[in-house]
């Protein structure tokens, strides 16, 4: 989930107590749910862009009849993942370079992860180019459901948050055909109620992620939603 925003937020216990080590709203059944969509044939081979500390690895590399691995740049969750005692097959990476040839991949996931990345133009290149005719991507992030310009400070995958006209541009601009878009924000708003919880309100959560008030001002403005895109790769 790291893929190119300083890696502080996601590495605070408090918010992997509540999370897990996916750290991200829906956890492991919001993924199934995204390669089920892909309806990815047996051995294909998926790469998961952002993966933290590998739970999703783990639990892809688990099937008989996927490959899957990630890549984060946070070394600090790549070690906790490499501790695992099945550690799964994770390096350090950005979205925006992969390692990884052309034409290789059947599937890519970035989960809560696209939006973090400095570059996501780019990192949406990188992702068509690696992965095969007719591959898919399937993505869940946070998007604002406010129409409204709004300025969010980098830092965090709130800060690349766009509109759902925005995001479906974006996707047939670098050659990708979405064929499947569903609000998940449900699962946004369940992981906000935890965090409530247990700092006392969510400025107090913005607060000790250290993030500056203007971006906890703009948070709020932008009504962050949270979704499901999963698209293939057009010809050309």
């Amino acid at each position: 989930m790291t893929a190119q925003a300083s890696p502080d937020i996601y590495e605070l216990p408090a918010l992997r107590n509540l999370a897990g080590d996916t750290i991200r709203p829906g956890g492991l059944a919001l993924t199934d749910q995204a390669l089920a969509l892909c309806a990815l044939q047996p051995g294909a081979t998926v790469l998961d862009v952002g993966c933290g500390a590998g739970a999703t690895v783990a639990h892809l590399a688990a099937r008989p009849n996927l490959a899957a691995f990630g890549l984060d740049l946070s070394l600090s969750l790549l070690q906790q993942g490499r501790q695992r005692e099945a550690a799964p097959p994770v390096l350090q990476a950005a979205g925006e370079r992969l390692p990884i040839g052309e034409g290789t991949l059947d599937a890519v996931l970035a989960e809560c992860s696209l939006s973090a990345m400095a570059d996501d133009d780019r990192a949406l290149d990188e992702f068509r180019r690696v992965l095969k005719a007719g591959g898919h991507l399937a993505v869940t992030d946070v998007y604002t459901r406010e129409p409204k310009e709004c300025s969010l400070p980098a830092g965090t995958c709130v800060s690349g948050a766009r509109s759902q006209a925005q995001i479906l541009e974006q996707m047939g601009v670098h050659g990708f055909q979405v064929i499947h878009w569903q609000d998940q924000s449900a699962a946004l708003k369940e992981l906000a109620v935890q965090l409530i919880f247990t700092y006392g309100s969510l400025p107090e959560f913005w607060r000790q992620a250290g993030a500056a008030g203007d971006m906890r001002t703009a948070a709020a403005q932008a009504r962050l939603g949270y979704f499901l895109l999963v698209a293939r790769k057009g010809n050309g």
